[in-house]
């Protein structure tokens, strides 16, 4: 996978499969991001738990390959 410098955004069955392996949700996933170092830290609203993204739960995983990046994960239950 590139390293993209923007947020990359992806519906849970279209997502990588490296990336779907990092949660711990159980079937309830419904998006998965990948964000660039840029936006660490940052408050992103659309992407708060009780949000679209994450109406239930958002999960933040460190990308193991790439230092920096993060996974978040949200689903629905």
């Amino acid at each position: 996978m590139n390293t993209p410098n923007h947020i990359r955004i992806w519906e849970w069955t279209d997502a990588p499969e490296e990336l779907k392996q990092l949660s711990t949700n159980g079937g309830d996933e419904d998006w998965v991001a990948l964000l660039p170092p840029k936006f660490n830290g940052k408050w992103i609203s659309w992407m708060d738990e009780g949000s679209p993204f994450g109406c239930c739960c958002v999960d933040d995983y460190q990308h193991a390959e790439l230092p920096g990046y993060t996974v978040r994960i949200g689903s629905h239950a």
